[in-house]
């Protein structure tokens, strides 16, 4: 066994800054491996199946650093590694969506070189030897901030990783590990995947059509192709649906095409087109855990749409995200990993496949509850960006500029506003219903007349009003007098586009208050 690093250790990376940083791979069992790089040394011992890892103590902002690993007469040397700040862009097709697809991206492009900013994308794997069966050349490597590699970026990670380089003034690195169409049950162990969400689990064995789940790993090369995702640059289905909005009828054409690629007359077995990836717990094994240990400043999840598809688990997200922190938390030994959730936007129905948009507040009250639970979770507002009839909103640009405010604010020490304006009591005096928020800097600032998405109701019945914003209030006066309690609803539907900021353009987060 020749040495050898883990894949993400290659030419162009990005370590982190400030941080102990775990190295690891492999080498020859016994061999005593050595890792050198700002003058500091780390050494290990690979184990009897040659294993080894060793961490180097916290790094400085460099650029231009070599990376020496040596094991006997063996030497690798990786070169152009930077040091600052890394973070893993997680989730599902919003945080994987290309800057190709980015509706800002042909004004970035020309002028985006910087070779400070650099991306890596974590191969999507959801079953062992994936990365044999298909083409992986074009993923799986460090690419940096120029017009010929911007494509290959996830757009909320450019966005996030150009809003910090522009204020830290050092190298920011992403990590992608995301994967489109994914539920929550794809991301954590397989063991509390079943527990947390049964029904997603459920739905998973019901595809399965009593094929046993290791027939369907060990015929996972034929399953993918059948389900046309294959890992080319541009798999087929994302090509079409994200480069931009679709109607129904070439939605379901589309996906008639894809039915008749994979019915080749072979006689398919139950369960061939199940996709690998919707096991439970596949992506954690898969994807996460060859990255556990990768030392980065937190993760960027932006996960929620598919938890929408089986009724049920939209009840049983907060403890999914719950289980997923603490999963990939246990992965990679740090109790103090951060995380900031980007909340769901509205949504009306994906019409492209016909796919209404079910119980998305109870998804989005669930990302909010375990933000104010744990102290090391922050909420990324983007209730203004949302499409009536597209899960993939084009704009994100303001959705990793937001990311970049928290991390700006509470992990790197940078006094600005970033969070989003949440409002915190409501209060009757005479006839009027005041609402005060916090996180209202520079004040409330409703974009146009009136405030969208908020209603005024008396025991279910829509009570007529005017509103105006007072500093850090927001002044509701109901058009005739009102007795007993008032309910107050913000964004509670599954479509709605708010308009309503604070001083830093963030907008508000939903809720719904009595008094």
């Amino acid at each position: 066994m020749s040495l050898a690093l883990a894949p993400i250790f290659a030419d162009g990376m990005v370590l982190q800054r400030e941080l102990p940083a775990r190295v690891w791979g492999e080498a020859e069992p016994g061999a005593t491996v050595e890792v050198r790089i700002q003058g500091q040394n780390a050494s290990a011992v690979a184990d009897a199946q040659g294993s080894w890892s060793c961490t180097l103590a916290p790094l400085h902002a460099s650029e231009g650093q070599t990376l020496e690993v040596r094991a006997g007469s063996e030497h690798v040397a990786l070169e152009d590694v930077a040091v600052g700040e890394v973070f893993v862009a997680a989730g599902q097709s919003n945080m994987e969506f290309w800057m190709r697809y980015d509706q800002d991206a042909d004004e970035f492009r020309p002028t985006c070189d910087n070779s400070r900013i650099r991306f890596y994308d974590q191969p999507k794997c959801s079953y062992p030897g994936q990365t044999e069966d298909f083409d992986y050349s074009k993923v799986g490597v460090w690419r940096k901030a120029t017009p010929e590699d911007l494509d290959y970026f996830s757009a909320v990670g450019y966005y996030f990783a150009r809003g910090l380089e522009m204020v830290l003034d050092v190298p920011v690195g992403i990590v992608g590990c995301n994967y489109g169409g994914t539920k929550s049950s794809a991301w954590m162990t397989p063991e509390h995947a079943r527990a947390v969400q049964p029904e997603q689990a459920a739905a998973f064995d019901t595809q399965l059509q009593g094929l046993p789940y290791e027939e369907l790993l060990a015929n996972g090369r034929l399953n993918e192709e059948k389900n046309n995702k294959g890992y080319a640059t541009w798999p087929a289905w994302n090509e079409y649906f994200l480069s931009q909005a679709r109607t129904e009828d070439e939605g379901a054409a589309f996906m008639a095409s894809l039915m008749d690629a994979a019915d080749d007359g072979a006689g398919l077995k139950p369960g061939i087109l199940t996709p690998t990836k919707d096991a439970p717990g596949a992506l954690f094994t898969y994807m996460v855990l060859p990255l556990a240990g990768f030392a980065t400043r937190s993760v960027l999840w932006y996960q929620g749409e598919s938890d929408d598809e089986d009724a049920g688990a939209q009840a049983r997200h907060a403890e999914a995200l719950r289980t997923i922190i603490a999963d990939w938390r246990e992965a990679w030994q740090r109790d103090d990993l951060p995380f900031m959730v980007v909340q769901l936007p509205g949504l009306g129905r994906w019409d492209a496949m016909s796919l209404p948009a079910r119980d998305w507040p109870t998804i989005r009250a669930a990302q909010e509850r375990v933000a104010d639970e744990d102290e090391l979770v922050w909420l990324c507002s983007i209730s203004d960006l949302g499409d009536k009839h597209d899960i993939h909103p084009k704009e994100k640009k303001p959705v990793g500029e937001r990311l970049s405010l928290l991390a700006l604010r509470h992990l790197l020490g940078v006094d600005i506003p970033a969070d989003a304006p949440r409002c915190v009591r409501a209060e009757r005096k005479g006839p009027w219903v005041i609402l005060h928020f916090e996180h209202a800097e520079g004040g409330l600032v409703i974009a146009g007349a009136e405030v969208n998405a908020l209603e005024l109701l008396s025991d279910g019945v829509p009570v007529p009003f005017q509103v105006g914003a007072r500093g850090d209030r927001l002044v509701l006066a109901p058009n005739e007098p009102v007795r007993g309690p008032l309910e107050v609803r913000f964004a509670q539907n599954n479509w709605y586009r708010v308009n309503l900021y604070n001083g830093a353009q963030i907008p508000a987060v939903p809720f719904c208050v009595t008094c």
